[in-house]
């Protein structure tokens, strides 16, 4: 199992604690590295979004190209902690259950959860269940997360 990083998923995020309602936004390249790619994911790699400690998550979308030449790709979205330590249990499928194929032919993943805080550093990440088939070029897998920034408790 591989953990694919998002551009920002290893850059500490500034977090202010009044109550501010924001959108953070992050993007993973899949593909050839040459193209500044992750490479092909496989099943139980994940491709991780930072999500910073005092969090409140609100909505979730994940806007993906065409990831797959042919119909093989399959996830959940859920979060796990960014730290090895953490006693916070990981939830693979909080946010959209097994089974997503929306980065087979590309589109807009709409998440449908109860608004959760987080009171330390998470990944949102996509478990991969089945890998592409194959990829032509460098994909792209946008995270569009709104929620208040309410610190940790």
């Amino acid at each position: 199992m591989a953990s694919l990083k998002a551009q920002k998923a290893t850059v500490p995020a500034f977090m202010p604690n009044d109550g501010r309602g924001v959108f953070l936004t992050d993007k993973a390249v899949l593909g050839a590295a040459s193209g500044g790619g992750l490479g092909t994911p496989v099943a139980t790699d994940t491709i991780d979004f930072l999500v910073p400690a005092g969090f409140q998550l609100c909505n979730l979308a994940f806007v993906l190209d065409d990831c797959d030449t042919g119909a093989a790709f399959v996830f959940s979205a859920g979060y796990r902690p960014a730290s090895s330590g953490s006693a916070l249990p990981a939830v693979t499928n909080y946010f959209a259950p097994t089974g997503q194929t929306v980065g087979q032919a590309g589109g807009r993943l709409q998440c449908s959860f109860k608004p959760i805080q987080f009171d330390e550093d998470v990944f949102v990440q996509l478990l991969v269940g089945t890998g592409p088939a194959g990829i032509s070029g460098n994909p792209e897998i946008h995270m569009i997360a709104e929620g208040n920034c309410r610190g940790p408790k």
